[in-house]
């Protein structure tokens, strides 16, 4: 009995590394990544797992560099699902059926004798659970939360050559916020005494009048939506100022909570192969835009339904010349407000 058992031990073991073996060789080159070097993907059973994902979950295509693997890994972890299902379903029946007591009138306390059939069944979830989380799951969660990369793109946003994107979300009851580093390439340092969830939830000095953050605050209208470009990586810093909320944009593939006191990193690229205009064409006209819901993965309150915001992903030229004006004009508003405290605070000293 031990030698069996050491046998089925160990040619599980050698089946698990045959079959992650042989899954990663059948990865091919997929698309460069924010560090410059190429990815690789599993694209087998790939039109499949297209069709099931529009077809059945009902999802948008995904516009994202990582969506398609993401998509991969859903459809292959309800395969396996349904397999399991179907397959103890029938389990349950034919033991219904074998051992009803009209084929056993004397109870049989022994049951059933040969384990062989248990044991490669179990064995085989297993395997596969095993290359679904070595081949699928951690190579991708790793590479969305890689902070080496996040790290990359955060150096490329400050180098001036729109090589990368920075961008700060914090979520509050019940909207979106973000902060992107103005044309000096930094982020004004925060503070919680100066935070508000009115007009100021970055918890920044209001009084300082050299600072030129662009600021979205309540991204819940099309005209206030967050704003990235397309074909550059961005790279979030997500927080959160009261409970729990999760930042959820579908066709891009992205979903991650937002947790009170931490600081949560992830990042995405839009491809603009995936994007199409009004006539089905790959996106690459300066003019075009193209807005996605922002909702909230996590019931956070009476107000969750309503937790809604916009994306909106542009050429990156526009983009660029979006962020210049927002930081350009955020600048000449502070100096203003200080030109105008300084002169109240003059006029009631003399009076």
């Amino acid at each position: 009995m031990k030698n069996k058992a050491f046998f089925y031990g160990f040619a599980a073991i050698v089946l698990i590394i045959a079959a992650v073996v042989v899954v990663n060789l059948m990865k091919v080159d997929g698309p460069v990544g924010p560090d410059g070097q190429k990815t690789t993907e599993f694209r087998m059973l790939d039109s499949t797992v297209e069709n099931l994902m529009l077809n059945v979950f009902k999802s948008p295509a995904p516009v994202s560099d990582h969506g398609k693997n993401v998509d991969r890994m859903i459809v292959f972890v309800h395969i396996l699902m349904a397999i399991l299902f179907v397959g103890w379903s029938l389990y349950f029946l034919a033991a219904l059926i074998k051992f009803n007591s009209k084929s056993n009138p004397k109870a049989d306390y022994h049951g059933v004798r040969s384990k062989v059939g248990t044991t490669v069944a179990e064995y085989g979830v297993i395997l596969v659970e095993v290359v679904l989380i070595a081949c699928f799951a951690v190579p991708l969660w790793a590479d969305v939360v890689n902070e080496e990369q996040i790290e990359k793109i955060k150096a490329a946003s400050k180098d001036g050559k729109g090589n990368g994107l920075e961008l700060h979300i914090l979520a509050k009851q019940y909207d979106w916020n973000a902060r992107y580093a103005g044309n000096d390439g930094r982020f004004e340092e925060q503070a919680l005494r100066f935070a508000n969830k009115v007009d100021n939830p970055f918890g920044i000095d209001p009084e300082k009048d050299d600072v030129d953050d662009v600021i979205i605050t309540t991204a819940r209208s099309k005209d206030n939506a967050i704003v990235v470009p397309w074909d550059r990586p961005v790279a979030l810093k997500m927080t959160s100022m009261d409970v729990i909320h999760s930042f959820k944009v579908l066709p891009l593939r992205v979903c991650k909570d937002c947790i009170p006191g931490l600081q949560l990193p992830i990042h995405f690229k839009v491809n603009s192969e995936l994007l199409n205009d009004k006539n089905g064409k790959p996106a690459n006209k300066e003019d075009d835009e193209h807005l996605f819901l922002i909702t909230c993965a996590q019931l956070c309150g009476d107000g969750h339904g309503y937790m809604n915001g916009y994306l909106k992903v542009v050429h990156p030229d526009k983009f660029d010349d979006w962020l210049e004006t927002k930081s350009r004009a955020e600048l000449e508003k502070r100096k203003a407000a200080k030109i105008n405290t300084d002169l109240a605070a003059n006029n009631s000293s003399t009076k």
